[in-house]
């Protein structure tokens, strides 16, 4: 399949059932700027069908990334014919488990995730008097701490109201595996737990678990 989507010049990612199709264009260039990738599409389709597969067109997804001006220069209104089936743009998809805007600001990437966490560290807090620090920092680790790593690396760059929300949610997590109260300096429990921040410079974003020395170092770089 991919020697046919090569031979419309598109790029194609494949992971398991999900065959994912990208284009890049100037806005304006043309008179259908997604004429190339519906003739794609049915292409593909084509070899699905030659080889006992089917494209589901109720699952598929289009979406358009560039700035606002930028897509307000594109077309979108008609959508993508799919074998048949007009797609329309969406303003979000979730791919691999990351949520990604039209604008790439991660904003609903972020939103999720902090949903997510609140809602186990809420979790956390009910059982925390009957669990010891260890197990605490354990379940603190493999509920939150791991949404908080995952595709951590598409933040880099992105503006400090995500970030901030971000560092809102591992705060509350310290204070709760700390059993802390709510005005409790989150600072203080970061460095006894040796969690970095959620950002340490302008350069770097992790929240993962470190050494006190290397606490110790980040903290006096970012102050």
């Amino acid at each position: 399949m991919s020697n046919v989507v090569a031979a419309h010049n598109l790029c194609c990612r494949q992971y398991a059932d999900d065959t994912q199709l990208y284009m890049s264009g100037r806005p304006r260039s043309a008179t259908d700027p997604f004429r190339t990738l519906s003739l794609c599409v049915d292409e593909v389709c084509r070899w699905f069908l030659e080889n006992r597969l089917l494209l589901n067109p109720s699952k598929t997804e289009a979406v358009l990334f560039g700035t606002h001006i930028q897509r307000c220069k594109v077309p979108t209104s008609g959508g993508i014919d799919v074998a048949g089936t007009l797609v329309p743009f969406c303003d979000t998809v979730k791919l691999l488990g990351v949520t990604l805007d039209s604008a790439l600001s991660m904003y609903q990437q972020v939103t999720e995730v902090v949903c997510s966490c609140n809602y186990h560290i809420r979790a956390l807090r009910h059982i925390r008097p009957l669990r010891t620090p260890d197990v605490a920092k354990m379940l603190a680790h493999s509920i939150v701490t791991s949404r908080l790593d995952y595709a951590n690396a598409l933040l880099s760059g992105t503006t400090s109201c995500n970030l901030d929300r971000l560092q809102l949610a591992q705060n509350s997590l310290a204070r709760v595996v700390c059993q802390a109260s709510r005005s409790a300096s989150a600072t203080e429990l970061r460095r006894k737990l040796h969690w970095l921040p959620i950002r340490v410079d302008s350069g770097s974003l992790t929240s993962w678990q470190s050494s006190p020395t290397t606490h110790d170092r980040l903290a006096r770089q970012s102050t």
